[in-house]
Formats: C-alpha cells, sequence, structure tokens
C-alpha cells in the first residue's frame, strides 16, 4: 500500500531579493523511520536585503532546522546564482543546513563535473552541452576580472556594470559548501536536466516530480539562444578585456594608448578640455555599455540553467521554476518530442505557482498564464521579490506590474515584499484529498 501525505505546506523566507522555500509534507501515519514529515528546501539565497530588515542568513537557516525537526530530506538548488546560493557562502548558515543532513541535493547537469559520463536516456548531455557548461565557467571568470577592475567605486553604466558582473561572480565558497552536502557520506547527489528522474520520491514518499527544465544543449539547442557559439565567444571577448576595461576605468582626463592615444614614454596623456575628451568620454561610454551587453548575457545564460519542477501529490499540483527563462521553458512547452509531450501534459492545472525570476517579464510564460485562467480549480502564486532592484522603466521592472496584475487575477498572490521588517517567512497550506485553495498558514 503506497504512503502519501495528507497535507502540504510551503513556506517563503524573506530574503529579499533572492529565494528561499521550504515545502514540508505531513502525513497520517509515521513512516519507517519514524518521522511523520518529509522536508524539501529549494534554493537559499539573496542579492539585496529589505531595508531595516535585521534577520539574515543565519537566523533563517536556524528556523528552518527548527521547522524541520533537524532533518532535511531534499535540497535543490535551481542555479548557481547568488540570489539563490548566496546563504552557503555564509559558513555559520551553511553548517546549519549542513547538520540537517539532506539525504538528496539536486542541481543542474551545467554542475556536473562527470555530465557526459552520468547521462542517461535520449537526453544525452554530449560535446555540444559540455562546452557550453565550459562557456558558463569561462564567462564567470570575465566577470570576474570585471568586477575586480571595476570594484564599487564607479557611478552611473560604470557602477551598473560592476554591480551586475559581481551579481554573476562564481560564489566559490557557496559552491565548496555545496559540493561538500552532496558528496557527504550517506547523500545522494543529482544533477536534473528536463525528462530525467529526480529521485525526490525515493526520499519524499507520495510525491511525484516532473524535471521541465533545464534541457541540455544536445537536447534542445535553443536553450542557448544566440549564444550558442558560447565557448568561443567569451574566449574571444576575453581578448578584448584589457582594452575596454583600461579605458573604462582611466580617470575622466586622462586617455590610455589602448584608447587610441598615440604612444609616449611617460604612459597615459592627459587630454584637455575640448573636442578630444568628448570623443574620449563618448568612447569610455560606448564601451561600458558594451561589456554591460556581454556581463548581461551571462545573467540570461545562467538563469536558463534553472531547474524547473513540478510536483504532484493527491489532489495537489505545484511547479517551480526557479529563475528560468523563455529558453528554457520553451523545451517543454513547445519541443514536439515524447518526452516533452510528456511533461507539459497537466501543466494547466497548477494549484500553487512559485513566481518565476522574482516576477520579471521573460519568466512567466504568456501561454501558461491564459491555461491558467481557464482552468477551474482555485490557484495562488507566491513570490520573494524586492521592488526597484532591477529595471528602470516600467516595461523593464521587477516585478513586472502587468504579470503581478494577471496573477492577481488568477487568485491570490503572496509576496515577500509586503512582509514587516519582524517577519522571517510566510507560509501557505492545504490538504492532499480536495481542490481547496492553499491558505495562509497560521503563524508558528
Amino acid at each position: 500500500m503506497s504512503v502519501s501525505p495528507h497535507r502540504i505546506t510551503v513556506r517563503m523566507y524573506q530574503v529579499g531579493f533572492g529565494d528561499c522555500f521550504l515545502l514540508s509534507f505531513a502525513y497520517s501515519k509515521a513512516l519507517p523511520d519514524g518521522r511523520r514529515e518529509r522536508h524539501l528546501l529549494i534554493d537559499f539565497g539573496s542579492t539585496r536585503w529589505p531595508k531595516d530588515y535585521l534577520p539574515r542568513y543565519r537566523d533563517l537557516a536556524s528556523d528552518i532546522a527548527i521547522r524541520t525537526h533537524g532533518k532535511l530530506d531534499v535540497l535543490v538548488i535551481t542555479h548557481r546564482h547568488k540570489d539563490h546560493i548566496g546563504g552557503f557562502a555564509d559558513d555559520s548558515a551553511a553548517a546549519t543546513i549542513a547538520g540537517l543532513q539532506p539525504s538528496l541535493v539536486l542541481r543542474p547537469w551545467t554542475e556536473d563535473p562527470k555530465a557526459a559520463a552520468n547521462a542517461t536516456g535520449p537526453a544525452l548531455v554530449g560535446l555540444r552541452s559540455l562546452d557550453y557548461a565550459a562557456g558558463l565557467d569561462t564567462a564567470q571568470a570575465f566577470a570576474g576580472e570585471v568586477a575586480h577592475t571595476l570594484g564599487g567605486r564607479q557611478q552611473g553604466f560604470r557602477g551598473d556594470l560592476a554591480a551586475m558582473a559581481i551579481e554573476q561572480l562564481a560564489n566559490q565558497d557557496a559552491i565548496r559548501h555545496l559540493d561538500e552536502l552532496a558528496t557527504r557520506p550517506g547523500a545522494k547527489a543529482g544533477y536534473l536536466f528536463a525528462g530525467r528522474r529526480s529521485g525526490i520520491d525515493d526520499v519524499i514518499p507520495g510525491v511525484a516530480t516532473k524535471v521541465l527544465g533545464p534541457p541540455t544543449i544536445d537536447q534542445w539547442p535553443a536553450v542557448a539562444g544566440q549564444r550558442s557559439d558560447d565557448p568561443q565567444y567569451w574566449l574571444r571577448q576575453r581578448g578584448l578585456l584589457t582594452h575596454m576595461l583600461r579605458t573604462v576605468d582611466a580617470p575622466p582626463a586622462v586617455i590610455r594608448v589602448a584608447a587610441g592615444a598615440s604612444s609616449s614614454p611617460s604612459g597615459p596623456r592627459t587630454i584637455d578640455p575640448g573636442p578630444l575628451r568628448w570623443i574620449v568620454e563618448r568612447m569610455r561610454d560606448q564601451q561600458t555599455h558594451s561589456l554591460l551587453r556581454i556581463v548581461s548575457s551571462l545573467e540570461d545564460a545562467l538563469n536558463n540553467t534553472s531547474i524547473i519542477l513540478q510536483f504532484r501529490s493527491g489532489t495537489r499540483r505545484l511547479l517551480f521554476p526557479g529563475d528560468a527563462q523563455i529558453e528554457n521553458w520553451s523545451y517543454s512547452l513547445t519541443s514536439t518530442s515524447a518526452t516533452a509531450a510528456t511533461l507539459r501534459a497537466d501543466l494547466g492545472t497548477i494549484d500553487l505557482y512559485k513566481v518565476g525570476h522574482h516576477g520579471s517579464r521573460n519568466a512567466s510564460p504568456r501561454s501558461l498564464v491564459t491555461r491558467w485562467q481557464s482552468q477551474t480549480r482555485p490557484f495562488v502564486s507566491m513570490m520573494s521579490t524586492l521592488p526597484d532592484v532591477h529595471g528602470e522603466t516600467e516595461a523593464t521592472a521587477v516585478p513586472r506590474a502587468t504579470l503581478v496584475q494577471a496573477l492577481e487575477g488568477l487568485g491570490s498572490l503572496y509576496r515577500t515584499d509586503g512582509l514587516t521588517p519582524t517577519q522571517i517567512s510566510t507560509a501557505v497550506t492545504a490538504s492532499t484529498r480536495d481542490t481547496k485553495a492553499f491558505a495562509l498558514a497560521a503563524p508558528a
């Protein structure tokens, strides 16, 4: 006789601009290990905390430890951006999560050092995919050089470039802690791509999981978008990096040889005010814009490595897409393969949606929102976000106003930016035996 949870609780932690979700599954009877709950943590990171908000990673990790009663069954890291793994760079918080001894640690296929050897089934992780993963590493090294050169002292476009480059860094301390968790004795590691079995049902009985993304490059080349030649692209750009950054980082009244001045034994030439200085300033701005576009494309590429998970238990369907953008989504939504057709089969019947990429305009496909508008079951969404962090216009602002309006039209939308400075989380709960809407859980 199969065992299934009778109740699901989804807790959304206040991490500002980032994600941290704890899914708890309660059972009517004790499972073989004597416990009556199973717990799954999705992401643990932030790039910007709310103003006047005091709790930080250590407080959140302690709360997670209390709510899981000292045992975490599954840890899912959707992708390697700081706003999803930053908490693991805090040694104390990372130690607390490690102390919960997660039985299964899941990350995207791009994080697997043995991707080609471990791949199974029709979606092979072949040479194109491995080249792409290597390209991401090269790209992050490129962003590291940009961040190191510019530091935090720049203003305007150069400040934007420095800030974006810092957000794209490889977060080596966090990755080290995650690697240790994945290789801990007794733990299992999984590196997921679309259609691959997650293994979650092995440790959380009665919960079926579909992996909708990310596809590999060999499986779905469109996931790379216009960046299908990433490894060579980044290497070419690194060859120009010194030239561009020397000019970008130069004092306003100085032009260097790399920017077009004639050679001089004394080094940089001082430019008097006038037409030539105006030209130099324009060159610096154009080069900054070019670097900004390059680093921005890395952000898109990393977002498209996000794991997309759909959970099914009893009457419930939950969808957690990380920061997946349309190139990632397009495999499960539009591919004619049998695997993709199976993955999208019941996407029109979702009870709870974790809003993709903090409410950005390119992470919640219109076709999905349209399907949800015609479904009859109650619908709720949860959005971890912080306004005024990204986007300078209404069209680029995160969260996107039109998306928020559409989600509110579907049902209750729970947001972290509506929490008080003392609230570290909010939670919704529902039975798996009916289709009543997820409702706010009583404060614990």
